[in-house]
């Protein structure tokens, strides 16, 4: 945020026209103002004036403080009344340093180089507040023209009630270091332990009653081993590199080889892959863990057997909206329980006792960087079906 840069006219100052009407301008707040219309007549005296001005102020949704060159606050808005815990009887004519005390001496400066780096929406402020530690967002501009301080407006806003991007990309980016670092410790010892138990399984006769019970530690390893590739995945996704191909050839491979694990599972796979779809652009390993997760979902909703259809389309728009294709998978299972419905892409939110409430997640992770779109809804006649959406790039489905 540049100080210099938004200007605060005084109230007293000239006279605005707003939509054909005399006006004062209250003050330009980053750059747009917020005008009060006030026509302008004999009738109407300088405290009448004032007594508008001062209900309008109140009536303010934004958290300000109104200081004067002392750094003594004059007006406080029922906002930031609320996010100093005070009311304005207790806040007029107090120094503002008094009541935020920050680590920053200078956070109240409107001295340029003071003010460097500052964002727009104001700098984060680590201040203690009525004796509490509080983070504060905080914005600050000079009241005055022409280089003369007439006081200062200051907003102040609960720091720990936003989100900022910058610092939600620097968590993630820490989130996926720690999960790297994690997942190699638990991977080497895991890896020894494998080798062991497979070892000592090799040297055991095929009757031995141990063998069943090494066999379940090596189940659980492997078990392990792909939730770790999955916390990897999510925490850290890999770059999607993209390339024209063949949806539906990709579908036909995906489902070929989960054939064993289909008639495992006792489930029937309804294949209805229109030749409608054009060549698309998109990574075929992100796709394809998205319809091996899909698929892999379906199949759990149904633990008696059921049938799955996977269906593809071309949709076009009259609107002249550019086409997309959608990819459906439906079960016959049981359906997404109603109060289940909007956590079931949260990631680790799982019902079942061995999954990880990733892959759902994961999946949405990448149909977004591909452009697209993940929903699910319930079937009318029992199960549920999840339906992606691809964008379709100009000059693809022309030929479609």
């Amino acid at each position: 945020m540049d100080s210099g840069g938004s200007k605060f006219s005084d109230v007293g100052g000239d006279h605005a026209t707003h939509e054909g009407k005399d006006a004062v301008p209250l003050f330009i707040f980053e750059g747009s103002s917020v005008i009060l219309p006030l026509e302008m007549d004999k009738s109407m005296t300088v405290t009448a004036a004032s007594s508008l001005l001062d209900l309008a102020l109140g009536q303010l949704p934004y958290p300000m403080l109104v200081l004067d060159t002392k750094r003594r606050i004059v007006f406080a808005s029922p906002a930031a009344c609320q996010v100093l815990r005070s009311d304005p009887d207790a806040l007029t004519g107090r120094d503002l340093t008094d009541i935020v005390k920050a680590e920053d001496p200078h956070w109240l400066s409107t001295d340029p180089v003071d003010r460097l780096g500052t964002p727009r929406s104001g700098r984060k402020l680590k201040a203690k507040v009525a004796g509490a530690r509080r983070v504060l967002r905080v914005g600050v501009w000079p009241l005055g023209e022409d280089g003369t301080d007439q006081g200062m407006l200051v907003s102040v806003r609960d720091g720990r009630s936003e989100s900022d991007p910058e610092e939600v990309k620097d968590h993630l980016t820490s989130l996926g270091e720690l999960s790297a670092c994690v997942a190699h410790e638990i991977r080497n010892p895991l890896t020894g332990i494998r080798t062991t138990v497979q070892f000592v399984t090799s040297k055991l006769g095929a009757e031995d009653p141990h063998r069943e019970p090494l066999g379940e530690v090596i189940a659980e390893i492997d078990r392990i081993e792909a939730f770790i590739e999955d916390l990897l995945l999510f925490a850290r996704p890999a770059e999607v590199t993209r390339a024209k191909g063949d949806l539906n050839a990709l579908l036909t491979r995906v489902l070929d080889a989960m054939v064993p694990q289909f008639e495992e599972a006792k489930v029937e796979v309804r294949r209805n892959l229109s030749p409608d779809v054009p060549p698309l652009n998109f990574s075929p390993d992100a796709l394809q863990q998205v319809a091996q997760n899909l698929l892999r979902n379906a199949m759990e909703a149904m633990p008696e057997g059921g049938k799955i259809r996977v269906t593809t389309a071309l949709k076009r728009f009259r609107s002249g909206r550019p086409p997309i294709v959608e990819l459906f998978v439906s079960d016959s299972g049981h359906g997404i329980p109603e109060s289940l419905q909007n956590q079931i892409f949260k990631p680790f939110f799982t019902t079942r006792p061995a999954g990880t409430g990733l892959g759902l997640p994961i999946s949405a992770s990448i149909i977004r960087a591909h452009g697209g779109r993940i929903a699910a809804r319930n079937r009318a006649g029992g199960g549920a079906t999840f339906r992606v959406i691809l964008p379709v790039e100009e000059g693809e489905g022309d030929s479609a």
